[in-house]
């Protein structure tokens, strides 16, 4: 469990003190290990994991930033623990996520709800984009020679004349 310098450390820490419980080793090592680069570190290791549908699954990453946030805040409640974690979800799965679950629910009734939403809909996928939703391609929509473009319009600026649609004068629009 422990590497180098952190095992001696714990060999020497269980000559002194013998067989301890869990609670009170996790206290030790946040005591010698926990400083402020290392809570910089999981801060922004927190921050920085976004949930991807199409490269995340729910499981792993939901355990890892909750163990990021205990080891942080370790008297965080688990309301709290879920929303900031749902929080790094993006706005429409973190709603739609939001909206199935209650204030008591479990972390397993979060991570199912999660991989629910991600496999039945397409919230939080990058499969969606503007090819698929209007059928057309957007290199075709766009023309590469914007001179060649501007030639081919039906009507110019000058062509278009304004008129009033009861009297089809000129020189005013009508304001019905």
């Amino acid at each position: 469990m422990f590497m180098r310098s952190a095992h001696r450390w714990y060999i020497k820490l269980r000559q002194a003190h013998g067989h301890q419980s869990w609670t009170w080793w996790k206290t030790q090592i946040i005591n010698k290990w926990a400083n402020d680069s290392w809570r910089f570190k999981v801060e922004t290791a927190f921050e920085s994991a976004k949930f991807n549908a199409d490269k995340d699954k729910a499981l792993p990453w939901f355990c890892q930033q909750k163990d990021r946030l205990t080891a942080l805040y370790p008297d965080m409640s688990e309301f709290m623990i879920h929303r900031k974690i749902l929080r790094q979800c993006g706005g429409d799965l973190e709603h739609a996520v939001k909206r199935r679950t209650t204030e008591q629910s479990s972390s397993e009734d979060i991570i199912n709800t999660l991989e629910e939403v991600t496999s039945r809909t397409r919230i939080c996928s990058s499969r969606v984009n503007l090819e698929t939703r209007f059928n057309t391609p957007w290199k075709d929509s766009v023309d590469k020679n914007p001179k060649e473009s501007s030639n081919n319009v039906k009507y110019k600026s000058a062509d278009i004349i304004t008129k009033c649609h009861i009297c089809q004068s000129t020189t005013h629009l009508a304001n019905t």
